[in-house]
């Protein structure tokens, strides 16, 4: 194979990927001009004097303390970004920004979802049933597609699938941290029929509540390969109200994963070209497998995009 498809050039992407998360964010300089732009339309001396102003604007009273405007200095800084979506709500009206400089803070500034379906009236909204009856498909999709040999070795009835979409999920999950050979069939078989994610799974399949981007990125992964391509994940993304993968993008402590799924589904493609789909799926799981290895080793958990807490065994 290729040097470019070897698992070692994975793992140096890998790493490369690490390194560039100590660069700046490029998403920080867009977030200063804007800051400066307000210094200077309101003839404001300096920066405290700024971040005292903005806070005035979010909060509608000065601050008591002068600690209490630290946060600003923070977000300008890129040292944190907004806790909530309300802080970068008001934060971003603070600094004047037109709607679709409100949807990038929100979306590429501080990484989360433009929308989010917290209470039953927010969930009778148009767009949320558009993006359940969306994901509903994308669901079905990956059920139907499992194939008797998979289902016959899981014990799960062919006409009663649908009712084991969770185990389906989890089994597929672990070959992206872990071969399913290393794992004793009696541990696995315990371990996806229970209760321990099934509350927060099924919220996230009905798309309710705040999902983080890298979340949703492993799911529609899971969901969608080996069909899955770059651009068709962009679509999604985008679609599910996500920004979609960019070179330039950087999560909130200026990791690089776009950066490095890209280059992962430019080699996954071209071998799609010359290879069995199940193969390139197998090459796509080892990948994950490698890059989930190097971030533990190398101390950078929040890259380790395929893994989540209920697959510890």
């Amino acid at each position: 194979m290729d040097d470019g498809y070897s698992m070692d050039e994975v793992e140096n992407l890998a790493k490369r990927c690490i390194l560039l998360g100590n660069e700046k964010r490029p998403e920080l300089e867009w977030v200063k001009k804007k800051y400066e732009h307000i210094q200077e339309k309101y003839s404001l001396k300096n920066k405290t004097e700024t971040d005292r102003f903005l806070y005035e604007s979010m909060h509608g009273h000065a601050p008591e303390k002068a600690t209490e405007f630290l946060k600003i200095r923070y977000w300008r800084t890129g040292k944190y970004v907004p806790g909530s979506r309300k802080q970068c709500l008001l934060f971003g009206k603070a600094l004047e920004l037109s709607e679709e400089e409100l949807r990038f803070l929100m979306k590429g500034y501080c990484d989360r979802c433009e929308d989010v379906y917290i209470t039953t009236q927010s969930q009778h909204n148009k767009k949320y049933g558009e993006r359940r009856a969306y994901l509903k498909k994308i669901i079905d999709e990956y059920v139907s597609n499992v194939s008797r040999e998979r289902l016959e070795r899981l014990h799960i009835p062919k006409e009663r699938v649908e009712m084991y979409f969770r185990h389906l999920y989890f089994t597929d999950a672990f070959q992206y941290v872990e071969p399913l050979y290393k794992i004793e069939a009696d541990i696995m078989t315990k371990h996806i029929t229970s209760y321990r994610y099934q509350s927060e799974f099924g919220r996230q399949m009905q798309l309710r509540g705040e999902i983080p981007r890298k979340v949703f990125i492993r799911h529609l992964l899971i969901l969608g390969l080996p069909k899955l391509t770059l651009e068709k994940l962009n679509k999604q993304l985008d679609f599910f109200g996500y920004y979609g993968l960019d070179e330039k993008h950087t999560m909130v402590r200026g990791e690089r994963l776009d950066w490095l799924l890209i280059r992962i589904f430019e080699r996954y493609e071209k071998l799609l070209c010359s290879k069995d789909r199940e193969d390139c799926l197998r090459w796509f799981q080892e990948a994950c497998r490698r890059m989930d290895r190097v971030f533990c080793e190398e101390g950078y958990p929040r890259l380790r995009f395929m893994h989540f807490k209920a697959l510890n065994i």
